[in-house]
C-alpha cells in the first residue's frame, strides 16, 4: 500500500454545512476539504480511512443533513494525483466585474481596474466557488473604498479581508475559531502581500469592540441570529454589515432579529438558493 495515498469522500450534501461542520471534519481525521456548488469531497490518508471512521461519519452528518442520508462515494487517490487533484477541481475564475480568483500555482496578469486575489486552496476555506462566498465578494466590490475599517467575522480563508486589503481598507481585523483556518488565512495574506490584515484564532467575544466602518460575516444562519446584537458594538453610527451564508428561507428570520436590534436593510442579492444582505446601522 502506498503509504502517502489519500482517500477522496464526496458527500452529497449542502456545502453550507461546512461553516458548522470542517472542524469537526479535521477532528476527525480529515486532511482536506474541497467545497463545489452542490456537494463537498473530504480527504483522509489512506492509512487513516476505517471502516469505524465511515461510521463516525456517518453518524456526524446524520445529524445536521436535514433533507435525507447523506449519500458517500469513496475513491482512492494516489499521493501522486494529490496535488494534480486541487489543479484539476481550481482554475481561475471571475467574480463581480473585475475581481479574479487564482489559485497559488497560476500567475495571472491582471487588466486595467482588475484585482487578482490568490489562494492556496489546500482546505478550501472560501476559496470562492460558493455562492456566498460570490455574493459578499461581489457586494464588496461594489462598497469598499480606501482607508474603510474592515471587521471580518468568520473569517475562513482571509479571501474578504484580503479583497478589502487590497482595495485600500485600513485597518482590517479578520477572526475565525478555527485554528486551521487561521493558518490558511495567514497563508493567503503573504501570498498577495497583504501585511495590514491581523488575522487572530478568536471569537467575537475575544475581539476588543473598537466601531468598524463595514462588518461583513459569512458565516451560517444560527451563529448570524446569535450575533445580531453583540455586532452593533463594532459598528459606527453610520457602518455597514454584510451578511452572507444564508438560505433565501432565512431571510425572514435573519431580517427580524437584525431589524430588532437597529439594522436597516439596503440591499439584497440572491444566487440559486442563496443570498446575502447589505445593512447600516440604523442607530445613527
Amino acid at each position: 500500500m502506498d503509504q502517502n495515498a489519500w482517500v477522496k469522500i464526496r458527500v452529497n450534501a449542502n456545502p453550507n454545512l461546512l461553516e458548522v461542520l470542517s472542524p469537526v471534519f479535521f477532528e476527525l481525521g480529515c486532511q482536506g476539504i474541497n467545497e463545489l456548488s452542490d456537494h463537498f469531497q473530504l480527504f483522509f490518508e489512506q492509512k487513516d480511512w476505517t471502516s469505524d471512521k465511515k461510521q463516525q461519519l456517518l453518524a456526524i452528518l446524520e445529524t445536521y443533513v436535514v433533507d435525507g442520508p447523506a449519500e458517500l462515494k469513496v475513491e482512492d487517490v494516489p499521493s501522486e494525483d494529490w496535488t494534480e487533484n486541487w489543479k484539476k477541481n481550481f482554475k481561475p475564475f471571475r467574480l463581480g466585474d473585475k475581481i479574479l480568483i487564482q489559485p497559488d500555482w497560476e500567475n495571472l496578469v491582471p487588466g486595467e481596474g482588475e484585482t487578482v486575489i490568490t489562494i492556496a486552496p489546500k482546505m478550501a476555506f472560501g476559496t470562492g466557488h460558493h455562492e456566498t462566498t460570490k455574493l459578499i465578494l461581489q457586494m464588496l466590490e461594489k462598497v469598499v473604498h480606501p482607508g474603510m475599517s474592515v471587521l471580518d467575522a468568520g473569517t475562513g480563508s482571509a479571501i474578504l479581508a484580503i479583497y478589502a486589503a487590497i482595495k485600500g481598507a485600513n485597518p482590517v481585523m479578520a477572526f475565525d475559531n478555527d485554528p486551521l483556518a487561521i493558518e490558511n488565512a495567514l497563508e493567503n495574506c503573504t501570498l498577495n502581500n497583504v501585511t495590514h490584515v491581523k488575522a487572530v484564532c478568536a471569537e467575537l467575544k475575544d475581539i476588543k469592540a473598537e466601531p468598524y466602518d463595514l462588518i461583513v460575516a459569512n458565516i451560517n444562519r444560527n451563529v448570524l441570529l446569535d450575533l445580531a446584537g453583540p455586532l452593533k458594538a463594532y459598528s459606527k453610527k453610520t457602518g455597514w454589515l454584510i451578511l452572507s451564508g444564508l438560505l433565501v428561507t432565512d431571510r425572514e428570520d435573519i431580517l427580524g432579529k437584525y431589524r430588532t436590534q437597529g439594522w436597516e436593510l439596503l440591499k439584497e442579492e440572491m444566487m440559486g438558493e442563496w443570498m446575502a444582505l447589505l445593512l447600516k446601522n440604523s442607530d445613527a
